[in-house]
């Protein structure tokens, strides 16, 4: 009889044991080895330290939080000290918001689902002068992207890895090369809930009523934010017959609920909307899993699977699926879940592409663009894998080749790390104008990325 048990793997886990490529030293050693030998061990007593705690306290999950805020800003501050509107956060949330009243705004979908995210967002931004009207929704992005590193760090999430490594992946997904479109933009901090939702969803049991609220409140709001909901619920429930958590399946009933809304407006959207042209083939997608995904997740900034050769894309695409699948051999189930998850994401994304009017295929069209919200879920998967890899691996190939990639990793983001500024468009100007002007005026104003976009709006 078929047992998920057979296909996810065994429901007991054991932590995997760091490897280390260092021999003891020689019964005469010199200097530097002794130096080197002294260095190992305070890695490895401050690692086993690490690993001797489930998570972070109260306390330092908050500071936690704080610093990911300050890291964050820090990649684009341009975005805090110059604030502006990003594509849809003026176009769509704003200006729907403004005509038609926040509360009318959250009843209307775009792309086939709901967006209530980011039209509360465009609602707090009605409180506030026009002229920080983007502060406001840029503030909002900013905290959900902060936000999966406090869960990230907490106790709950154990049963992912060990704490030394959750906290060497909170700093590679705070840094993450070639992340410019999901990075702080309201429009796309959806993508970071998503990621808090995945690792909730996978996470022990709360043990206090905060962290039950915070679990109800996050699947509730996650539900008509996005199809993400609608991907997680198969792999919840697989999660809830393996571990048999009571509340895994009270969270896979709330998932339940809210998707329905959902798929009934994808369902919608896709008998109204017009065809195009996909252009799905074998090249493509080796192209883009394995150039603008595996290559941009260690370099970034390079729409690789574009401009590099075919040859080149598809090593990539071998080597990053291979690390990926060896890291899925021996993960847990929490980790094997989320590696499934971010390949439906993958696969729905490339199946049903949201890109403006072009004459070029689908796929083609995307395959130049880097750093877009596709890459997003494979880029995490292939960097937790490669470092799991660093870290835990038995075979000497993949500790090796995990071990390198983690260099490139690391120069990928000091290269990365400052993410160039938005073009300022003046919207200072544009905000002064609009707010001295009388009511029934016309304004159009440009917006981010230039040149295809702009806002237009009427003076109440």
């Amino acid at each position: 009889m078929f047992s998920p048990v057979a296909l996810i793997g065994q429901k007991n886990y054991q932590m995997p044991t760091p490897i280390s490529n260092i021999t003891e030293a020689s019964s005469s050693p010199t200097r530097s080895a002794m130096a080197l030998s002294r260095f190992v061990a305070a890695g490895r007593s401050t690692i086993q330290r690490l690993d001797a705690r489930e998570g972070l306290s109260t306390f330092w999950l908050i500071a936690s939080f704080a610093v990911a805020l300050v890291l964050i800003v820090l990649r684009d501050p341009s975005l805090f000290t110059h604030p502006q509107f990003w594509a849809e956060d003026g176009k769509v949330w704003f200006v729907q918001a403004y005509d038609g009243g926040w509360l009318h705004s959250l009843t209307q979908p775009l792309g086939g689902y709901l967006n209530t995210l980011q039209r509360l967002g465009a609602g707090a931004a009605l409180l506030v002068p026009f002229r920080w009207a983007p502060l406001v929704m840029l503030l909002e992005g900013l905290f959900f992207q902060a936000l999966p590193v406090p869960v990230l760090l907490s106790a709950r999430c154990r049963n992912w890895a060990p704490f030394s490594f959750r906290l060497l992946f909170a700093a590679v997904y705070i840094g993450i090369p070639d992340a410019r479109e999901v990075h702080v933009l309201c429009t796309n901090c959806h993508w970071h809930l998503a990621v808090v939702e995945v690792l909730l969803a996978f996470a022990a049991v709360p043990r206090s009523l905060f962290g039950r609220i915070f679990d109800v409140f996050t699947f509730v709001l996650a539900t008509v934010c996005g199809p993400f909901a609608v991907l997680l619920m198969p792999f919840l429930f697989v999660f809830w017959w393996i571990r048999r958590q009571r509340w895994s399946l009270i969270l896979f009933s709330i998932l339940l609920v809210g998707s329905g809304f959902q798929l009934a407006l994808m369902r919608h959207y896709q008998t109204a909307r017009y065809y195009r042209f996909l252009g799905a083939t074998v090249a493509r997608f080796i192209r883009i899993v394995g150039g603008n995904t595996f290559l941009g997740a260690l370099r970034g900034s390079t729409a690789y699977g574009h401009k590099e050769p075919l040859w080149v894309c598809t090593v990539s695409f071998l080597v990053g699926l291979a690390i990926i699948a060896y890291c899925s051999r021996r993960a847990p189930l929490e980790v094997r879940l989320f590696f499934l998850y971010c390949f439906g994401i993958l696969v729905a994304s490339l199946r049903s592409p949201l890109v403006p009017p072009t004459p070029l295929p689908l796929w083609e069209m995307i395959l130049h663009y880097s750093g877009i919200r596709y890459w997003y879920f494979p880029s995490l998967i292939f960097l937790w894998a490669l470092l799991w890899c660093a870290f835990y691996a038995r075979s000497r190939l993949f500790r090796t080749g995990g071990i390198l990639l983690a260099l490139i990793l690391l120069q990928g983001i000091i290269r990365d790390w400052r993410i160039p500024a938005l073009e300022d468009l003046h919207f200072p100007e544009y905000a002064a104008k609009f707010e001295a002007a009388p009511p029934g005026t016309y304004m159009k104003i440009p917006l981010n990325p230039q040149p295809e976009w702009f806002m237009e709006i009427t003076k109440k």
